[in-house]
C-alpha cells in the first residue's frame, strides 16, 4: 500500500507541475508528545505508553479557467515508548479532487489513499475496542450537480471504495455506491433535500454480499443570524442473509457567535464494518465548544458518544479539553487532556485518559 501511495503522490504532483495556473498552498504541522493510560481500554490496565506524534499537511489548490483542482498529501507518524501496548506506525494519506464548473453545473472528479489506526476508527464510528491493527482505505468518485432552477438542484454521485487491514481479526470488503439528490430553497434562509442512494458491499472470502438502500428527507433553516439547524429523516433497507429495514435520522445544531461557538449532533445510521464485514446499525453524539480567552488563546471543550445498535452492541465515551495559544504568525502551542470510556457488551467498564503537549507549525503561503 505504500508503494502504491507513492507512485499516486509522483503521479498527480506531475500533473500539478504541467499546468499553469493561479495556486495557493498550505502547510500544517503538528507536533506533539502523548502520555496515554490502558490504551487498549481493557477492563485491568495493562499500564500506560508515551507516544510522539508527527502529522505533516501539504495542500496545494490551482484554478485555471472554470477548473479547480487540489492535491493533499499528508501522514501520522506515531513512534511508541512501549509497542507491547501500542504499535509505532506511518499512515500516508493522499487525496485529489478535480472540479469543473459552468454557470449552471458542477462537475468533480476525487480519489484517496489513506490509512488509519482502527483503534481510532471503530471507536469513533462504533464504540468498539478492536485490536490495535491499521486500516488502508482506497476510494474513487465523481458527481455531478445541476441548478434547475435559481433556488433548486439535483445531485447525481457515484463511488468505489475498497478497505483492507493488517490483522485477520477484521474483514477486508469492498463497496460501491450510487446516489441522487434533489435539492431546492423554501424561502430566504430555509432549504428542503430529497435523497435515494443503492450500494453493495462484497467482503472478502467470508460472508456473504449485502446491498443497502436509503430514501430521506433533509430540512434546513436559519433560525437567526449564526443559527444554524440541520435536520435529515429517512428509512434504510438492508439485505444480507435477511432483509430488514430500519428507520436513520440526524439532527445538527450550529451556534457561530463573537464570542464562542458551538455544536450539538445526534446520528443513527447504517454503514459498513470490518468487524463482520457487512452493514451495522449505529448512533452517535456530538457536543463542542470553542470558547477564546485572548485573541491568541482559546479553549475547546467536547464529549462524543458511539454506540452499536446490533445485538453484541458496544458503546464508547470520550470527553476532551484543549487549548491553543498562537505564539507568532506561524507557531501554536497546544495541551490537551482526553478521556475515554468503553462498555462492551456484557462485560464491565473500562476507562483510559492520555494527556498531549505539542506545537503546530502552519504556514498558509508556504
Amino acid at each position: 500500500m505504500n508503494s502504491r501511495l507513492f507512485a499516486f503522490s509522483v503521479l498527480t504532483t506531475q500533473a500539478f507541475v504541467c499546468l499553469p495556473a493561479i495556486a495557493q498552498n498550505t502547510l500544517t504541522v503538528p507536533m506533539e508528545i502523548v502520555r496515554i493510560s490502558n490504551p487498549d481500554l481493557s477492563a485491568e490496565s495493562r499500564g500506560s505508553v508515551t507516544l510522539y506524534r508527527f502529522h505533516p499537511q501539504y495542500t496545494l489548490q490551482m484554478v485555471q479557467g472554470s477548473s479547480r483542482t487540489e492535491l493533499s498529501l499528508g501522514g501520522m507518524i506515531e513512534r511508541s515508548g512501549n509497542t507491547d501496548l501500542s504499535a509505532s506506525r506511518t499512515l500516508p494519506s493522499v487525496r485529489v479532487l478535480w472540479e469543473s464548473s459552468s454557470p449552471v453545473a458542477l462537475f468533480g472528479l476525487r480519489a484517496s489513499l489513506e490509512e488509519a489506526s482502527t483503534r481510532e476508527t471503530e471507536f469513533a464510528e462504533f464504540g468498539r475496542v478492536t485490536r490495535d491493527s491499521t486500516q488502508r482505505t482506497g476510494t474513487l468518485g465523481g458527481s455531478w450537480t445541476r441548478n434547475l432552477t435559481a433556488g433548486s438542484s439535483v445531485e447525481l454521485a457515484a463511488s468505489h471504495a475498497r478497505l483492507s487491514y493488517d490483522t485477520p481479526l477484521l474483514v477486508d470488503y469492498s463497496e460501491t455506491l450510487g446516489s441522487v439528490a434533489y435539492r431546492f430553497e423554501s424561502s430566504a434562509n430555509s432549504r428542503y433535500s430529497l435523497s435515494a442512494s443503492a450500494s453493495r458491499l462484497n467482503p472478502d472470502g467470508v460472508g456473504d454480499s449485502a446491498s443497502r438502500g436509503e430514501l430521506g428527507l433533509g430540512y434546513e433553516v436559519d433560525l437567526s443570524e449564526g443559527v444554524n439547524l440541520n435536520a435529515t429523516a429517512g428509512a434504510v433497507r438492508t439485505n444480507a442473509q435477511r432483509s430488514k429495514t430500519v428507520p436513520v435520522g440526524a439532527l445538527r445544531l450550529t451556534f457561530t457567535g463573537e464570542r464562542f461557538d458551538y455544536a450539538v449532533a445526534w446520528s443513527r445510521y447504517v454503514s459498513a464494518g470490518g468487524s463482520s464485514g457487512a452493514y451495522t446499525r449505529a448512533e452517535s453524539f456530538e457536543s463542542s465548544l470553542t470558547y477564546p480567552f485572548t485573541v491568541n488563546t482559546s479553549l475547546s471543550l467536547g464529549i462524543a458518544r458511539a454506540r452499536s445498535l446490533e445485538a453484541n452492541g458496544d458503546t464508547g465515551v470520550s470527553a476532551y479539553a484543549r487549548i491553543r495559544s498562537e505564539l507568532t504568525r506561524f507557531w501554536a502551542f497546544t495541551l490537551g487532556f482526553e478521556q475515554r470510556r468503553a462498555k462492551p457488551f456484557g462485560g464491565p467498564t473500562a476507562r483510559g485518559n492520555s494527556v498531549a503537549v505539542g506545537l503546530v507549525y502552519a504556514h498558509p503561503n508556504f
